[in-house]
């Protein structure tokens, strides 16, 4: 529950769940995303701006992304806008600094054409400091949602910046990070193959679909699709694992979805599961063998690691 205390039409404390926000100017308040729990978009004051961080500690702001800043502009809509500055001085990374930040930036205004959800509001490279901002409009009932969306569009644009610097794509101590296998690498790839609506679906009502995302066919109709992410190998031999993906590519078909562009309910027509590393010991041949459904079993695609680099290395020579 969010509460507000005003001076006249000044806002002087905002509480989240009874904690106090800090806020440096009285208009900008820092809110660990821990407190954000069940919190409406409706429920957020329209005269103030919250910086979403992972958690305050000792007085310190913790960020585990680049600062994000939101603001509700309408019902169930807020505006977020992203800042992403730094400087050479400090930077250790593999790729040069302003290569890195003008290859966001050119992946920003590509976007903003393409997809149409981000503009570019700010560049500037003062020979120390590059100073990066964008923004999007994202509609959401709940505050946590428009943050998860405000993240994943974070995660696109530094994914699909260091594969057009030619940047490894995964390392194999990354065993365990699906998520960020998923948001860098494979949905900056299909949003360059050309599918609309791409969205990270990752959660409790996944239905066996970490991703949901459709294409315009040939006859001018949307053709959804989901896939199921995995990060290492399939093997054929694991029966278990295999079992496993059996039971979602059953889910991901027979369970509906609420399409947040359409506002209705649709289905998948296509499946595809997509993994970082190899199909072994004939997995394909074994999930095709056990699909009783000649439908189901035509409409599955299988992706590795092999093919997704092969894809990105297509789309960093188009660059």
């Amino acid at each position: 529950m969010i509460e507000i205390e005003k001076d006249y039409d000044e806002i002087v404390s905002i509480s989240f769940d009874g904690e106090n926000l800090r806020s440096d100017d009285g208009e900008r308040w820092y809110l660990p995303k821990g407190l954000v729990g069940e919190t409406t978009v409706n429920d957020l004051p329209g005269n103030a701006i919250f910086e979403i961080c992972c958690r305050i500690e000792e007085s310190i702001i913790i960020l585990d992304t680049i600062p994000i800043y939101i603001k509700k502009i309408d019902k169930n809509k807020v505006k977020v806008e992203f800042d992403d500055f730094g400087t050479r001085k400090y930077w250790d990374g593999a790729i040069g600094f302003k290569p890195y930040m003008e290859a966001k930036k050119s992946i920003v205004e590509e976007r903003a054409i393409e997809v149409g959800d981000v503009s570019l509001d700010h560049y500037e490279d003062d020979g120390a400091w590059i100073h990066l901002s964008y923004s999007t409009e994202v509609e959401a009932d709940k505050l946590d949602l428009a943050i998860k969306i405000a993240e994943q569009i974070v995660a696109e644009i530094e994914g699909a910046a260091e594969m057009r610097l030619g940047a490894e794509l995964w390392k194999p101590k990354d065993t365990e990070n699906e998520k960020e296998f998923t948001l860098q690498n494979v949905l900056p790839i299909l949003r360059k193959l050309g599918f609309q609506n791409v969205k990270y679906n990752h959660g409790k009502r996944e239905y066996g679909r970490d991703i949901l995302f459709a294409r315009i066919t040939e006859f001018q109709e949307l053709e959804y699709w989901g896939a199921q992410v995995k990060f290492g190998n399939i093997s054929g031999g694991a029966t278990g694992e295999i079992d496993q993906i059996l039971g979602q590519i059953d889910d991901a078909f027979k369970m509906p979805f609420y399409d947040l562009y359409t506002k209705q309910k649709q289905r998948i027509s296509k499946f595809a599961i997509i993994i970082s590393g190899k199909f072994t010991e004939n997995a394909i041949e074994k999930i095709c063998e056990k699909i009783e459904s000649h439908a189901t079993r035509n409409n599955l695609t299988f992706i590795d690691g092999d093919k997704l680099q092969t894809l990105a290395e297509q789309f960093r020579s188009l660059a």
